[in-house]
């Protein structure tokens, strides 16, 4: 499957690296507006002047290929997703889908007329930790859950270079982040949001124009209670980017902690018995090489992927009635 990629920013560099390695799929281009970075990638990478252009014009008329990954910021999702689809290019897009819910059911609606795969590129489904902590839950050593609490605390001044356009993002956290950790509560639950409310604040001496710190109640329509609390501006100690989990089921709780990756550590507490620590499932394919051959095998299958756009919609869903509850103070219904 040939692909190209649209954005060799921050985040599409990490996507490079995953091109370099992986066998599911073939690289035949980029699309780049920034002329430092189309040189870095022909650096770095070896890609030839004529495959690295600055528009997606240019990469409509020279090159052929079959899928496109989008790696731009979330305002150009929606015009470059449907130039694509209506192209015929299959699409694997960086969360989230699109800048507002409309625009998000707008493209599973156009992926479905023009038969195109849309993808969203929901990574940390592709973690050794999160698949682990699926396949407890899922195997009923905790019974029935009840009731999930997660923190997320990091300082994004510390991985974000000034002049990044998150700085500048209204509601930053709940957008750009916290869509994750929302993705990640319903796939492991197998359940959809019915309620939400939020409340939302600004940290002080922080790069963040608008508010970087949330917190979130979601009642979920299998009755589990949710617990959500990210801050984006966080003083020490940060949390791992999966974020602190306290999972409580009728019969223990499973406890997420630890670092990132292989660092992360997994336990879990029947009830009357000690704290256990588990070993982490490990996975042949993570993050975005796992993302890569979930897209190539969807494509050739004629199948949805796990993180299909019609699918992420229901997480993108709980983002914007938390944007929606912090900004009237009030309790946001979905479905």
């Amino acid at each position: 499957m040939k692909i190209i990629q649209v954005g060799v920013g921050k985040m599409g560099r990490a996507w490079l690296k995953a091109f370099a390695v992986t066998e599911d799929v073939e690289l035949v281009g980029i699309v780049e507006p920034v002329a430092a970075n189309r040189e870095w990638a022909m650096a770095e990478y070896g890609l030839a002047p004529e495959r690295c252009l600055d528009s997606l014009d240019a990469a409509l008329e020279t090159l052929e290929w079959d899928g496109t990954v989008i790696v731009t910021p979330p305002p150009s999702h929606r015009p470059l997703a449907e130039r694509l689809l209506r192209a015929g290019k299959h699409v694997l897009i960086e969360k989230p889908l699109a800048a507002t819910i409309d625009d998000a059911r707008d493209l599973v609606a156009i992926a479905a007329e023009t038969g195109q795969t849309l993808m969203v590129a929901q990574n940390y489904r592709y973690h050794d930790a999160f698949s682990t902590v699926r396949a407890l839950v899922a195997s009923g050593r905790i019974g029935q859950v009840r009731s999930v609490k997660i923190e997320f605390r990091k300082n994004a001044s510390t991985i974000f270079s000034e002049g990044d356009f998150r700085y500048a993002m209204k509601h930053v956290l709940l957008v750009d982040m916290s869509i994750h950790h929302f993705d990640m509560i319903r796939a492991l639950l197998g359940a959809n949001a019915a309620r939400v409310f939020a409340q939302t604040w600004h940290v002080p001496g922080g790069n963040f124009e608008f508010d970087a710190a949330a917190s979130v109640l979601i009642a979920m329509d299998d009755g589990v209670v949710v617990s959500y609390t990210g801050n984006w501006a966080a003083y020490p100690p940060e949390t791992s980017w999966n974020g602190a989990w306290e999972i409580i089921g009728e019969r223990g709780r499973i406890v997420w902690a630890g670092g990132d990756l292989k660092e992360a550590e997994i336990s879990v507490q029947e009830r009357g018995q000690e704290l256990e620590r588990v070993p982490l499932e490990e996975l042949a394919k993570g993050g975005q090489l796992g993302l890569l051959e979930a897209f190539a095998q969807a494509v050739a299958a004629g199948a949805q992927p796990e993180t299909a756009a019609a699918d992420n919609v229901e997480s993108l869903g709980i983002v914007f009635a938390a944007v929606e509850s912090a900004e009237t103070g009030q309790v946001v219904t979905l479905g």
